[in-house]
C-alpha cells in the first residue's frame, strides 16, 4: 500500500521540480530486515518509513536515500548523533543537520518536505533579525521540537 495517494504525486513532484535548488540526500537510520529480533531492538516503525521516504525520494532526481543499518554502522550513528530509529537526517552540507525520530506521516509529512525543499535551497526561512541574532551564538546549540497528533 502507497504511502502518498496517486492523485497527490503529481502534485509533489511538480512541487519538487520547481523548488529544489541542489541535490538532497536523506539517511534514514533503520534496522536490517531479520526474521528474529533482538528483544528492546523492536523497530515497527522502520519499513514504513523506508517505504514512504522511498516514494519521496522516487519523485525528484535530486533527493538520493541512504539507508543505514543503526545496529551495523555504530560510528556513523554516533556521528549524526543518532540514539534511536527509525531516524532521518537530513545533512545541511556543513550547516548541521536536521533529524527526525518515528514515521513522518500526516502533519509530520509536510514539515519534512519543507525541511527538505529548504536544505535543498540552503535556505532556513528564519527572518533577518532571527539570524542576526543567531551570527552571536559562539557555542554549538541543540534544538528539540516534541509534537504529538493531539
Amino acid at each position: 500500500m502507497a504511502f502518498i495517494p496517486e492523485k497527490d504525486k503529481n502534485d509533489l513532484k511538480r512541487r519538487l521540480q520547481k523548488e529544489l535548488a541542489s541535490d538532497v540526500t536523506i539517511k534514514l537510520f533503520t534496522q536490517a530486515a531479520a526474521i528474529l529480533v533482538i528483544p528492546g531492538r523492536e523497530c515497527p516503525s522502520c519499513a514504513p518509513t523506508q517505504q514512504l521516504l522511498e516514494e519521496v525520494v522516487s519523485l525528484s532526481p535530486k533527493l538520493h536515500l541512504e539507508v543505514v543499518n543503526h545496529y551495523g554502522a555504530p560510528e556513523e550513528a554516533r556521528k549524526y548523533g543518532v540514539e534511536r530509529i527509525p531516524a532521518i537526517v537530513l545533512d545541511g552540507a556543513g550547516q548541521g543537520n536536521i533529524k527526525f525520530y518515528g514515521l513522518p506521516s500526516g502533519y509530520e509529512f509536510v514539515t519534512i518536505l519543507e525541511d527538505i525543499i529548504g536544505v535543498s535551497r540552503r535556505l532556513s526561512g528564519l527572518k533577518m533579525e532571527t539570524r542576526k541574532k543567531l551570527r552571536q551564538v559562539d557555542q554549538p546549540v541543540r534544538l528539540e521540537v516534541f509534537v504529538t497528533p493531539t
